[in-house]
């Protein structure tokens, strides 16, 4: 009993890793959804400034193809750090049934200990019971 105790903590323990490590990659996401929508109003306010200055429109598409590279690497490594955390949602998932695997069988190794309890406590005293009868007679 004390092992499924043991596994069920291990279980637990590799579920809070997995969330912790769920809420990181959710927290790095999101820095670079922030980064590429700077990259994105930088671009915006150079774009602007350009347009009055024609020795800046000759230069602004080789400005906005470097903004197209940087923000197509953000988008990508967003692209990856999404299939990373959804790696970590099924391990997650897999780890949450896990756990609850092992409280079921706790549960039932329970149930099972109080009904062989209750079955030896009620032996006991049907055979004090008895013994009570032969005596009386």
């Amino acid at each position: 009993m004390k092992s499924m105790h043991t596994l069920l903590k291990v279980a637990q323990k590799r579920m809070d890793e997995l969330g912790i490590e769920a809420v990181r990659i959710g927290q790095h996401i999101e820095q670079l959804r922030m980064q590429e929508a700077s990259i994105l109003e930088r671009e915006q306010s150079e774009v602007a400034l350009a347009t009055g200055d024609p020795a800046l429109a000759m230069m602004l598409s080789a400005y906005r193809a470097r903004i197209r590279m940087q923000t197509g690497e953000v988008r990508n490594e967003i692209a990856e750090k999404e299939r990373l955390l959804a790696e970590v949602r099924v391990l997650l998932n897999q780890a949450y049934q896990e756990k609850a695997k092992f409280e079921q069988l706790i549960e039932q190794e329970a149930i099972r200990k109080a009904t062989e309890r209750a079955t030896k406590d009620q032996a006991a005293l049907d055979e004090v019971a008895i013994n009570r009868a032969g005596f009386a007679k």
